[in-house]
């Protein structure tokens, strides 16, 4: 992982889409903004991978590609859907996950049109030259790097090494799912994520852990490791409570 796709706090505060020159009729979105529509594209990216039943690693990789584009594009310019749509089909390149393109734009047809198969119908052939059309767009908005790495392989590392028992490095992995729809990915690096992970499912069970994680062997981790782990940290619980209070106003159905 390059050091261009880490950003600090100030950077996610003066993205494309919030700053009025990098879109149409100069209209910039406010952060609260932006980060619904980050919300809103991942989980129409997991929507479309979970009707596709495709590997969940294809959902988080094109999640983060899907953050990376709009550190360079604008939401106003390109929207989630299509770019989500785009990362779904490129994604499934990356991890070797293949599915035809008329295969994922039905899928994103009919998530689109929640689930409406008249209308994916009438849109599937839009979809297909959409996809194509957007993901030249995609790579060459994140240069054409496609190395993406997970947490994953980090967490199971540090629950082996240190002990933490095998529920907890699932819970680890379920966080880091989770929170991909935020912009952890963009903020720290793999290691840190899996850290703050599995310290956050250990304090979420309550279960006594008398080891340190940042005493790690089996994982190379940042000299500021416990500064950047608090924070993302934080960064998790953060999601989760917006999450919730979000789950508060929304209608019943």
């Amino acid at each position: 992982m390059t050091e261009q796709w880490l950003f600090s706090s100030d950077d996610l505060v003066n993205t494309p889409s919030q700053c009025g020159e990098y879109s149409p009729l100069d209209k910039a979105l406010t952060p609260g903004e932006e980060l619904e529509l980050r919300l809103r594209g991942c989980g129409y990216i997991h929507s479309v991978v979970q009707r596709l039943n495709m590997h969940q690693v294809v959902a988080s990789t094109a999640c983060v590609l899907f953050h990376r584009f709009y550190m360079r594009q604008s939401f106003i310019k390109y929207h989630q859907y299509q770019i989500g749509g785009a990362c779904v089909l490129l994604a499934s390149k990356v991890e070797e996950n293949k599915r035809s393109l008329k295969e994922i734009s039905r899928a994103c047809a009919l998530v689109a049109s929640k689930g409406n198969t008249s209308e994916a119908d009438k849109a599937h052939e839009t979809w297909s030259r959409l996809l194509k059309r957007q993901e030249i767009v995609l790579l060459e908005n994140c240069c054409f790097d496609l190395d993406v790495r997970h947490p994953y392989a980090f967490i199971d590392a540090l629950a082996a090494e240190s002990k933490v028992p095998v529920f907890l490095a699932k819970a680890a992995t379920a966080h880091v799912n989770d929170c991909l729809r935020s912009t952890i990915c963009l903020r720290f690096g793999p290691s840190v994520i899996a850290v703050a992970a599995l310290y956050l499912a250990i304090g979420v069970h309550e279960h006594e852990f008398r080891g340190s994680l940042f005493e790690s062997r089996a994982v190379d981790l940042p000299k500021n490791a416990v500064e950047e782990t608090e924070l993302c940290v934080m960064e998790m619980l953060e999601f989760y409570r917006r999450e919730a209070e979000s789950e508060k106003h929304r209608p019943l159905t």
